[in-house]
């Protein structure tokens, strides 16, 4: 790759140039902005047409891990479009561990977005800065997967001739687009918008479908994956040796997570292994996760299991001791998953695992299609959520797509039981037996 720092400059300074008539004015025009941008542009050949074979293709993906698992049928069917360009992925550093071994992208430039979100001008000077890391490679074609507006605009600043994203302004404002700039100031950088359709309503079905609209014709395989490395497999293999030898069934448990509202109290977790480990005196359980507030949730349970006389051989705390990729080799020895919604949550759907999930949305709420539950549900593989009868009374008149309106503690999710819990277990057990994919959500006072 030849770079052309004059031209890098050039572009970086008109940039620049304009951004201090926003200081001026106090006003942004997107139509203008690319009227005044675009001969910077054609200068130094960033608007030659897009070959019919695209050398060099951008992808930006702007969220966390669970956002990015189920990107992961996309970076797939991009590089089978696509087999001979060079694809690079730029993301949020949240997904970058687990997306360094990916294998369909050739490179991974993490954005850090070190900037104040809530101001524009902060999101335009870091954007301006980042696009020194795109501009090199003159990319044919830009796939942008946005939560937020200002990827699209990093979209346009990369210089990539051909910007493919949904139309945004047709795009109904939920949970799955987020505003750090307005819809209406971005829609103008996409200058191949494909129509958004209502049926998609999983998160990875909404991703695809900027595929299937962009090529005409729907992408087959549509199951996430993860990834890891060699050498985390062969880690896995080395901390579980004698419990893979003895055959124990092994289960993951993961609390913590972002969101308060979503964490099911660590002493619940140790009620319900207990209850578990009544029936079922065979099975083992190893704590993963990472982060202080993890580590955090994992001493709280440690602490009530101990309290509760449960077996410490039947438990191992590996909460901030694996990097992400090791644990996903973990969590691929365990038989399930049990744990909050997190991204641990879809790295374990990824891995096939059936998954048992306590959830903050009440039953007495009808899910709607944009409810975070509907969108971001497990994909591929049976699943069972445990759902509080209703809600509290503060959440009542505050009905979110969460459910649960109380996102810095832990309120509606504390009324599911543990009783509840322990009967979700054998439910997800029948289901697994009769080969039932597909998530279902239980008002536990069935269960009771």
């Amino acid at each position: 790759m030849v770079i052309d720092m004059r031209a890098i400059e050039d572009i970086q300074q008109g940039i620049a140039v304009y951004e201090e008539q926003i200081k001026q004015t106090k006003e942004f025009n997107t139509y203008d902005f690319i009227q005044y941008m675009e001969p910077y542009f054609v200068r130094h050949g960033y608007r030659t047409a897009m070959p019919e074979s695209p050398r060099n293709i951008l992808i930006i993906h702007d969220a966390g891990v669970g956002d990015f698992i189920n990107l992961s049928p996309c970076l797939r069917a991009i590089l089978q479009h696509y087999p001979l360009a060079h694809i690079v992925l730029v993301l949020f550093p949240r997904a970058l561990v687990l997306a360094e071994a990916c294998p369909y992208v050739d490179e991974v430039i993490p954005n850090l977005r070190q900037c104040d979100w809530n101001d524009f001008l902060s999101l335009y000077e870091w954007n301006q800065g980042f696009c020194a890391k795109l501009l090199p490679y003159h990319f044919d074609l830009a796939f942008v997967f946005p939560h937020y507006g200002s990827a699209v605009q990093l979209a346009y600043l990369s210089g990539a001739k051909v910007r493919v994203a949904y139309d945004i302004s047709r795009v109904q404002k939920s949970t799955y687009w987020h505003g750090d700039i307005p819809y209406d100031v971005v829609v103008p950088f996409i200058n191949r918008p494909v129509p958004y359709r209502s049926e998609n309503v999983h998160a990875t079905d909404r991703y695809l479908g900027v595929l299937d609209a962009f090529w005409g014709q729907k992408v087959n395989e549509r199951e996430t994956e993860a990834w890891c490395f060699p050498k985390d497999i062969e880690r896995s293999e080395e901390i579980l040796a004698d419990w893979l030898a003895a055959q124990y069934p092994i289960y993951s448990i993961v609390m913590g997570g972002e969101g308060a509202f979503k964490r099911w109290p660590p002493e619940k977790y140790a009620q319900l292994i207990r209850l578990l480990q009544e029936d079922y005196p065979s099975l083992h359980f190893v704590l993963l996760g990472g982060g202080t507030i993890d580590g955090q949730e994992a001493q709280r349970f440690l602490q009530a299991y101990e309290e509760l006389q449960g077996r410490a051989e039947s438990i191992r705390n590996f909460v901030g001791k694996l990097s992400y990729c090791e644990s996903a080799a973990v969590m691929d020895k365990c038989e399930a998953y049990i744990g909050n919604d997190t991204g641990n949550m879809h790295l374990a759907a990824a891995l096939d695992k059936p998954i048992l999930v306590p959830c903050a949305f009440a039953a007495e709420f009808p899910l709607g299609p944009d409810d975070v539950p509907r969108i971001f549900a497990p994909r591929q593989v049976p699943a069972v959520f445990i759902q509080p009868v209703k809600a509290l009374p503060a959440c009542k008149p505050k009905r979110s797509e969460h459910g649960c309106c109380q996102w810095g503690e832990v309120h509606c999710i504390g009324q599911v039981e543990s009783q509840a819990m322990r009967k979700g277990f054998d439910l997800l057990r029948e289901r697994c037996h009769s080969g039932l994919n597909g998530t279902i959500y239980v008002n536990q006072e069935t269960l009771l």
